[in-house]
């Protein structure tokens, strides 16, 4: 049994749906991070950067196997179910590369467009703009490479378009049209076609009225530590 710690977030729906897709057993430990719960001494011990997902995998002889960072776990899960994951160079790597533009890039850039957009565009001109670009950039990447390739690592679907694809939904919300990305938006509905793709959204999805409620019910203390407004 693997327990998966998370909200409703991208880096965790792309783990549900890797648990979905190898069949892993599993269980939601929903993680309140609206109200500092991801700061408690519980789960630092889990996570010293105080950030979900996490995985605690009881299924391993000895002691459970905790992993943090999204993108460390894909790797751990497609190599212990020997899936999703090619053995040999160049599909390894290739799938490597496009999950580490996912990990480096892709998240941390749209997730800082998705701050300044959505929670504090009055006064940041200049922030919104630089990681507005910043996603036009990246989208255009992800639709060039999908011209020439069925999937990010290569023909064959992989944890790189299960990294990449919570994310690329963002793309009309950050104010782009999915026409402009047409090979990207044919990728895009292939992956959410995919039943254990559907299978991880509705597990997140059951507990997102929870985070909903707790982000509008969080002190202001905790929502300052949130969004890195003071020093933790």
């Amino acid at each position: 049994m693997i327990e998966l710690y998370g909200m409703g977030s991208p880096n965790v729906r792309k783990i549900a749906i890797m648990l979905e897709e190898i069949g892993a057993p599993y269980v939601f430990r929903r993680v309140d991070v609206f109200q500092s719960e991801q700061f408690t001494p519980e789960f630092t011990r889990l996570n010293p950067n105080s950030k979900v997902p996490v995985i605690v995998d009881h299924g391993q002889a000895g002691a459970p196997v905790t992993v943090f960072e999204s993108g460390a776990i894909l790797i751990y899960l497609a190599e212990k179910y020997a899936a999703l994951l090619p053995a040999g160079a160049p599909q390894r790597s290739a799938v490597l590369q496009w999950l580490m533009i996912q990990s480096c890039n892709i998240g941390p850039m749209l997730g800082q467009l998705n701050h300044f957009m959505f929670r504090a565009r009055e006064g940041n001109d200049y922030a919104y703009g630089r990681y507005q670009r910043e996603a036009k950039r990246l989208y255009t990447l992800l639709n060039q490479r999908l011209q020439s390739s069925a999937n990010l690592g290569g023909d064959a679907y992989s944890i790189a378009d299960i990294a990449t694809y919570p994310w690329s939904l963002y793309l009309e919300k950050h104010g782009f049209d999915g026409a402009d990305f047409p090979a990207l938006a044919g990728w895009r509905a292939r992956v959410g076609a995919r039943p254990a793709v559907q299978r991880g959204f509705a597990t997140v999805a059951q507990i997102e009225p929870l985070d909903q409620e707790a982000l509008a019910t969080a002190a202001p203390a905790d929502l300052d530590r949130f969004f890195g407004r003071v020093a933790v």
